[in-house]
C-alpha cells in the first residue's frame, strides 16, 4: 500500500470516527481535513471520545500530555502515519 493510500484511507476512518462522535455537532458543516476541532463547536468530552476511538480502532496511545495539537483530521493522519509501522 503506498503512503498516499494509507493516508487516505486513515483519513476516512477518523473522518468516520468523528461523526460518530460529534455528529450533531457537525450535522451542518463541512469539516475539511485541516479544520481546527475547537472552531466546530466540538466539546472536549467529544475530542476526548474521539481519541478513544482511534485509541481503539487503530490500537495505538495517544499521549495528550505530549500531543496537545492534535487539533484536525490531518493532524491526527500525520501523527498516526508516524506510530503506526507500515502495514
Amino acid at each position: 500500500m503506498h503512503a498516499e493510500d494509507a493516508r487516505a484511507e486513515l483519513r476516512q476512518q477518523i473522518f468516520s470516527l468523528l461523526t460518530e462522535v460529534a455528529g450533531g455537532v457537525l450535522e451542518n458543516q463541512t469539516i475539511e481535513a485541516d479544520t481546527e476541532f475547537p472552531e466546530t463547536g466540538m466539546s472536549s468530552i467529544e475530542y476526548l471520545a474521539l481519541i478513544e476511538k482511534i485509541e481503539t480502532k487503530l490500537d495505538v496511545f495517544i499521549d495528550l500530555e505530549e500531543n496537545e495539537d492534535l487539533t484536525t483530521v490531518d493532524k491526527f493522519c500525520d501523527y498516526l502515519l508516524e506510530q503506526v509501522p507500515s502495514a
